[in-house]
């Protein structure tokens, strides 16, 4: 490890825009050898859950929904913001997954597996995303969406999904990408220890 690599010192920072979705920070540093980067625009989210929710008969249950940043309707996972309330109830990520994985596709899970913490992107975002694998899975009653939320539920096979990952079929947002694969990393331990 190099002893060159030095966080920023930041000398002002501000709120330059906020909202319900998100709060824009724009600091102003200095690097380790006195380079002025100013201003340099963070994009503050709540940290973010994603679930792999896997049926009984070892499909995926997977999202389709419009994505307004690309204009599109694509596959996703469940996932979601971690809000104020979820902290209540001791580890805020999990209490998240299972509220989104309960309003969003009407199921609940007797297991949350933490598959992986990542950062969306470190560069310019505060948070971070973590991903669970729910097992165990019963419908509770129907999905509760969000305002403006529609969400259209489907069952791949997991090999399936991610072989048209690969080959550019289906393309996701790529922390549901990294979930699939840890998922199918750890579900093909269990297989091998079984």
């Amino acid at each position: 490890m190099s002893d060159e690599l030095k966080p920023w010192s930041v000398t002002a920072s501000r709120i330059t825009y906020e909202d319900r979705w998100i709060r824009l920070r724009s600091d102003d540093c200095v690097t380790a050898d006195g380079t002025v980067v100013a201003p340099f625009h963070v994009l503050d989210y709540p940290d973010w859950i994603n679930v792999v929710p896997v049926m009984p008969d070892g499909r995926v249950l997977l999202t389709r929904e419009y994505r307004h940043g690309r204009g599109e309707i694509i596959h996703g996972l469940v996932a979601g913001g971690v809000e104020r309330g979820d902290s209540k109830t001791g580890d805020a990520a999990m209490a998240a997954a299972r509220r989104e994985l309960r309003e969003e596709t009407g199921y609940e899970a007797s297991t949350f597996v933490k598959l992986l913490t990542s950062y969306p992107n470190a560069a310019s975002h505060s948070n971070a995303v973590t991903s669970w694998l729910a097992l165990g899975l019963s419908r509770a009653g129907e999905p509760r969406f969000d305002p403006g939320e529609k969400v259209e539920l489907l069952l791949a096979d997991l090999t399936a999904i991610l072989d048209d990952l690969r080959s550019g079929t289906v393309i996701m947002q790529s922390m549901h990408v990294a979930a699939l694969y840890a998922a199918e990393s750890w579900l093909r331990r269990r297989s091998s220890e079984a």
